[in-house]
């Protein structure tokens, strides 16, 4: 029998990124945070109704869901939260982190993407980038680290929930 992995999403209430938490709610253990409690519970209850037996748990701090996750997702403003980034940063330590961006984040955080590596040195970097903003359209998703076994479980990840994957290794 397969380890199902726990994946923390910070940052879960980021709604454009919704179709991916419900994929990943059928295969994966969730611990989701969000530092705006409200649209949390919105996000937690509409994937518990969609994935009626979905190991899926409310976290009341990202340091406590980083800690006990195998794989963290920095979503929505939690990307740009140097806050939030800064208090998951020791217990991040040899996990895949996996940054999920949207349109509108890309061009801040790919400033940013030197300064992940630098504050988590010791972990695996993979910026997710949605490529199709339109939701009629499949999800396409470009891969994009400097770790090809990162970039290969991520991808693995993506397209075992029925998304298209293109990933990019940066030397």
């Amino acid at each position: 029998m397969q380890n199902v992995k726990t994946i923390a999403v910070i940052g879960a209430s980021d709604k454009r990124n919704f179709a991916v938490l419900n994929e990943l709610a059928t295969r994966y253990q969730l611990l989701l945070f969000d530092s705006n409690e409200k649209a949390l519970a919105e996000i937690y209850q509409s994937l518990l109704v969609q994935n009626r037996y979905a190991a899926i748990e409310q976290m009341p701090c990202a340091i406590n869901a980083s800690w006990e996750a195998d794989i963290i997702i920095l979503s929505g403003l939690c990307i740009n939260d140097v806050e939030v980034v800064q208090k998951i940063k020791n217990v991040a330590t040899a996990k895949t982190i996996i940054i999920m961006e949207n349109d509108d984040e890309f061009t801040r955080s790919i400033n940013y993407q030197v300064s992940f590596d630098l504050i988590f040195p010791h972990s695996k970097i993979v910026e997710v980038i949605n490529l199709n903003s339109d939701e009629t359209v499949e999800k396409e998703f470009l891969l994009e680290g400097h770790d090809g076994y990162a970039l290969d479980t991520v991808s693995a990840i993506f397209e075992g929930i029925g998304f298209n994957t293109y990933v990019s290794q940066i030397n």
